[in-house]
């Protein structure tokens, strides 16, 4: 297989967006006499004239070579072997070159390699080393499998990747039903990379993964939590919505939310996940913070929120009946996709703090205003109001609030119980009659 060799000058390559880290780690592999390449996304992302959020450096190197070439480097994983490489305060993911033992080639693999898959397919072992060539047919897609020499600044094309970037079209490597088989999420990032990167796929793509999505529940689910923040953290997130709802993927992800969406036939709740998914895309594009948590607040709402009007009618106390339903919620989504519990946490903080906004009780306002959920538990409430869960007279109120300080902020908590006391008032007892204590006046008397 003879690759093709593209000089990064054509196009227009900016290499100043290249971490520093990854250009000391791809030179100390060179040094001590091994391979060293920048290999996939970032490659990708570099012709396409975006900045990598993290780089790949692949080499001919053995894990063990590599951790003996660089200090601060440890090996992790079993599944994929891997060498992390700390410089400067970066990390830098280095793998050796694989091959499929699955699929023969050139070598003649060890036997029990063979074995390393599920019984669905799924690859659980994938340290099986090769060399370039089968290294780039193993990976997932065309435009992936791309390698970036920094020393020679060129850019090595085995299977048309650089032709297809150009094209903006997916292309998978291989029989993409076989390809999915070995690896489920690989369906996600179809999807991913054609909400968020404008590719194409294929429509032998979308129609694999229509037929195979059930592969998806072979997956553990702990991965499948940082795949939905890939999908939903990259400023696409209504984009990456519609790509799941029409495939059929939302439903082994968030299978509690579409039973609400179908059952209830409620519009109003798949636009409070659309407002929702629009204000983390803008608030990422401005490069402001998002968190996990208001993410799988919003996307379970709504089961929530059914879970606790039937756990009322079955005349549970309020306060049991939030908790209840809060964890019979999350204990189920996280056979889907699991949530660890400093997502899950704050999630049913903002939750919790929605009847709290609701109510504004006097001598809680300031307490309100200073918790740590309070602006994430506002933002949800604007999007409640957005599709007249409540009014918007109340979000006015809260942004008002905000905008005040001392005086200004009493007179207006003030107002809402004009002449009453913001303290519950207390029934006074009448006082107990004691029997007089013998040879004197009863206790208490003055």
């Amino acid at each position: 297989m003879k690759p093709t060799h593209y000089q990064s000058s054509e196009f227009g390559f900016d290499r100043q967006r290249i971490s520093r880290a990854a250009l000391q780690v791809v030179d100390g592999l060179q040094s001590a006499g091994f391979d060293g390449y920048l290999v996939g996304g970032c490659v990708r992302d570099l012709l396409l004239g975006k900045v990598p959020k993290d780089f790949d450096v692949t080499t001919n190197a053995r894990p063990e070579q590599v951790k003996k070439i660089f200090d601060r480097a440890r090996i992790i994983g079993r599944r994929f072997r891997l060498v992390h490489v700390r410089y400067h305060g970066e990390m830098v993911e280095v793998a050796t070159y694989r091959a499929d033992p699955n699929r023969g080639g050139k070598k003649k693999w060890l036997k029990w390699a063979k074995n390393k898959t599920s019984n669905s397919g799924r690859i659980t072992d994938d340290n099986v080393y090769g060399d370039i060539e089968d290294d780039a047919v193993r990976r997932d897609f065309t435009v992936n499998a791309l390698y970036y020499d920094p020393t020679s600044e060129q850019v090595i094309d085995y299977l048309g990747g650089v032709a297809d970037i150009n094209n903006h079209c997916l292309k998978m490597i291989g029989n993409p039903a076989d390809r999915f088989a070995e690896d489920p999420v690989r369906m996600l990032r179809v999807l991913r990379f054609k909400a968020k990167l404008g590719l194409e796929p294929e429509p032998s793509l979308v129609e694999a993964i229509r037929k195979h999505r059930m592969l998806l529940e072979d997956v553990p689910a702990a991965r499948l939590f940082d795949e939905v923040l890939k999908m939903f953290h990259h400023a696409h997130g209504i984009s990456s919505w519609h790509e799941l709802r029409q495939t059929g993927l939302a439903q082994l992800l968030f299978g509690q939310t579409i039973e609400v969406l179908e059952q209830e036939n409620d519009r109003d709740y798949e636009q409070f996940i659309l407002s929702a998914l629009e204000n983390t895309d803008r608030r990422i594009s401005q490069d402001k913070p998002v968190i996990p948590a208001f993410l799988f607040a919003v996307f379970l709402w709504g089961p929530f929120s059914v879970r606790h009007r039937q756990l009322c009618v079955e005349n549970k106390n309020t306060m049991q009946a939030f908790h209840q339903a809060s964890d019979e919620v999350f204990a189920a989504q996280s056979l889907q996709v699991s949530v660890p519990r400093r997502v899950s946490t704050p999630a049913i903080e903002i939750w919790e703090l929605q009847s709290a906004l609701e109510r504004r009780r006097p001598r809680t306002i300031r307490a309100i205003l200073e918790n740590r959920r309070f602006r994430a538990a506002y933002d949800f409430l604007l999007l409640r109001a957005r599709i007249g869960e409540v009014g918007q007279d109340l979000v006015d109120w809260w942004t008002r609030i905000q905008d005040v300080n001392g005086e200004g902020r009493d007179k207006i908590i003030s107002q809402l119980a004009p002449g009453k006391s913001t303290r519950r008032s207390r029934k006074r007892r009448s006082p107990r009659k004691r029997k007089p204590v013998s040879g004197g006046e009863p206790r208490g008397s003055s």
